[in-house]
């Protein structure tokens, strides 16, 4: 069983990418039935959706112009998903936007994304910076394909079921590097990373999955 994890930020080593990683360390480390494979959409050419709604019954046209349909390959093989994304002007980047207007192909073609786990890990450069907008905009892409979300489950009083690290301190200048440790966030992401490899080989043996 395999769990894709996407790094949508054009930056492969932001703190959306440290989170990323953080999840997939553990999901490899607590079983080694699930395999773990990461993608940087900034490696990938995918163009604009053009909105010539060909998707409703055919490929895409532009398929054969760009490196989308590896990434769909990519997508189709793998029992979960993770995206992790920084937040810009509350939204997601531009690469994360165009991935998402071309998956729609999948979702026409009779749902080809329904019933695979996903969660999505975001950052932010401010507190309060619009992050809990980018993980609802997520959330509700893969609610669209049909897939089932997975949130953290750990210390119910403390913890967050998402991870949402911003780089602001609590002083108004106090600002962290993009690779320093959020404690919090950090530990939630690990919680995620267990609990999705824990679900995709749990279904793969036939058990149900586990509480």
């Amino acid at each position: 069983m395999k769990i894709l994890g996407i790094n949508g930020s054009p930056r492969k080593n932001g703190a959306s990418a440290r989170l990323l990683e953080n999840a997939l360390k553990i999901a490899d480390d607590v079983s080694p039935a699930a395999s773990v494979d990461r993608i940087d959409l900034v490696d990938y050419d995918i163009r604009h959706c053009t909105g010539c709604d060909a998707c409703l019954k055919e490929a895409c046209p532009l398929d054969g112009e760009d490196d989308y349909p590896a990434v769909q390959e990519k997508l189709l093989d793998a029992s979960a998903i993770i995206i992790a994304s920084p937040t810009y002007f509350s939204n997601v980047p531009g690469i994360l936007k165009d991935f998402i207007d071309r998956s729609r192909r999948l979702k026409m073609d009779r749902g080809k994304l329904r019933d695979k786990y996903f969660t999505c890990l975001v950052s932010s450069g401010l507190r309060n910076g619009g992050a809990e907008l980018v993980t609802l905009m997520l959330n509700n892409w893969a609610l669209s394909h049909g897939m089932l979300i997975v949130g953290s489950v750990g210390n119910y009083l403390m913890e967050n079921y998402l991870p949402i690290t911003t780089l602001q301190r609590d002083g108004l200048r106090s600002f962290r590097k993009p690779g320093d440790q959020d404690e919090i966030s950090d530990k939630v992401s690990e919680r995620i990373g267990k609990r999705l490899a824990l679900l995709t080989t749990g279904l793969a043996k036939g058990n149900q999955p586990p509480r």
